[in-house]
């Protein structure tokens, strides 16, 4: 078991961003709604993952990990926005969840 008094004093950061992508028109232009009218399960599945991965600390004893959930079905994606968290946290990644293709 790690010691937890000197796990604080170093504790790094890693941001995980998970996107649900949605659907775009002819045009190019994004489908968005103001509510979902079902939750994305995969979303919420990878998230159960990641969270439990979190709590167990499976990065290492000293890595936060720092989990943020999007579906850009209902919810407007800013690339710089998330570019700037995962530059603060020193470390991250960008997960598309639930990409499927015809």
């Amino acid at each position: 078991m790690p010691d937890l008094q000197n796990v604080s004093a170093s504790t790094q950061r890693f941001c995980l961003i998970l996107i649900k992508p949605s659907h775009y028109d002819e045009d190019g232009y994004v489908i968005q709604w103001m509510r979902s009218s079902i939750p994305s399960n995969s979303l919420a599945s990878i998230y159960g993952l990641a969270k439990d991965c979190a709590e167990r600390r499976v990065l290492g004893p000293n890595v936060d990990l720092d989990i943020h959930v999007l579906d850009e079905t209902n919810a407007r994606v800013r690339p710089d926005r998330y570019a700037r968290m995962i530059e603060k946290a020193g470390r991250g990644m960008v997960m598309l969840v639930g990409v499927q293709s015809n």
